[in-house]
């Protein structure tokens, strides 16, 4: 093969070699009930922080799930939090994360009857996280 062919191939190689990683983002997942925002909950990358939100004074609390998997099809719980606190009356928070990018985590938010209900009323899809 020709010195050129060899420099032609050589860049390609180089330009991979000093790209940077993509970097995750802040990202939420929400529930609407009957066309109203009921919560939300995001994921705060910076931190790996958590925030729940309810938006509908429907008396009903809301529920954030997370899950982990290792890279098999199999899911197992990371964390659960509750918002009880009342429609627009502040998020809360789960500030002790420290999700790992080997890993992939989702997350859903639920409405709830309680801290202690484990039936969620109403679920949104589950949303992977890009960590």
């Amino acid at each position: 093969m020709s010195k050129k062919w060899l420099t032609l191939l050589a860049v390609p190689a180089l330009l991979v070699g000093i790209a940077t990683p993509a970097s995750a983002t802040d990202q939420a997942v929400y529930l609407y009930s009957d066309g109203k925002l009921a919560g939300a909950l995001h994921f705060y990358d910076d931190g790996d922080d958590f925030g729940l939100f309810d938006y509908l004074a429907d008396g009903h609390g809301v529920r954030a799930y997370i899950e982990v998997s290792a890279g098999t099809e199999h899911w197992y719980e990371w964390g659960s939090f509750y918002n009880g606190k009342g429609a627009d009356a502040g998020g809360a928070y789960k500030t002790d994360g420290n999700l790992y990018s080997i890993n992939v985590y989702r997350m859903k938010v639920c409405t709830v009857d309680g801290a202690s209900d484990t039936t969620p009323i109403k679920c949104s899809a589950w949303q992977k996280i890009i960590e």
